[in-house]
C-alpha cells in the first residue's frame, strides 16, 4: 500500500522517515515527496564497450552543475542523484517515480531502477538515470525539481541483511559497479 501525504508527513515528524537536508513541506505531494537534482552528474565517455561477462569500469566525466552549464541533448543519457538523502524504517520502501511535467518534455529519471531499498537503515541519495527521449535540448540545473519519491508500506519489516555493491549511506551520484559479484547472500 502506498502512503498518502498525511501518513508521510506523520512519519517525517516522528523521525521515522528522515530527509536531509531539511525537508520543505512545499515538496509534499498527495502521494509522495518531490526531490531535486544534486550538484554533480556523471556523463559517460563515448565509444566504450561494456561486456557484462568481462566487466571493466566504464569511464565518466563528472560535471558540477553549480560551476558548469550542462545541456542534455536528445537521446543523451547521464547519471545524477537526488539532492535529498532519505532514510526509511525497515517496513517502508521508497520508490522513485517521474514527474508528469518533466516527462512531457521527454526527460526520464529512471530507466528501470525505481526501487530504492538502499534507504532502509541509512541515509541514502537516490541515483537518477536521466535520459532525454524528447526532441528538446534540456538544461539541467542544480536543485531542479526532477522526480518524486513515493513510500510503500511493506507487509513485514525487512529482516534480511544484504551486501550493497554501493556501500551504506550513499551520499552522491555513483557509477555502476559491474565487478560486484551477486550471489545468494547479496
Amino acid at each position: 500500500m502506498f502512503l498518502s501525504h498525511q501518513t508521510i508527513q506523520e512519519l517525517i515528524l516522528k523521525g521515522e522517515i528522515v530527509i536531509q537536508p531539511e525537508f520543505d513541506k512545499r515538496d509534499l505531494r498527495p502521494a509522495g515527496i518531490r526531490v531535486h537534482l544534486a550538484r554533480h552528474i556523471l556523463v559517460p565517455e563515448p565509444g566504450q564497450l561494456v561486456d557484462l561477462h568481462n566487466p571493466t569500469e566504464p569511464k565518466y566525466k563528472e560535471i558540477d552543475l553549480e560551476n558548469h552549464e550542462f545541456i542534455l541533448e536528445p537521446n543523451q543519457f547521464v547519471l545524477g542523484a537526488t539532492y535529498e538523502a532519505i532514510q526509511t524504517p525497515t517496513n517502508v520502501l521508497a520508490v522513485l517515480d517521474g514527474r508528469s511535467t518533466i516527462a512531457r518534455i521527454g526527460l526520464t529519471t529512471h530507466v528501470t531502477a525505481s526501487t530504492c531499498d538502499g534507504t532502509l537503515g541509512g541515509l541514502h541519495v537516490i541515483v537518477l538515470e536521466l535520459k532525454n527521449l524528447g526532441n528538446f535540448k534540456i538544461k539541467l540545473n542544480f536543485k531542479d525539481p526532477i522526480a518524486m519519491v513515493m513510500f510503500a508500506q511493506l507487509d513485514k519489516p525487512v529482516m534480511r541483511q544484504t551486501t550493497s555493491q554501493y556501500g551504506v549511506n550513499q551520499s552522491r551520484v555513483t557509477p555502476p559497479n559491474l565487478k560486484f559479484k551477486t550471489g545468494v547472500d547479496n
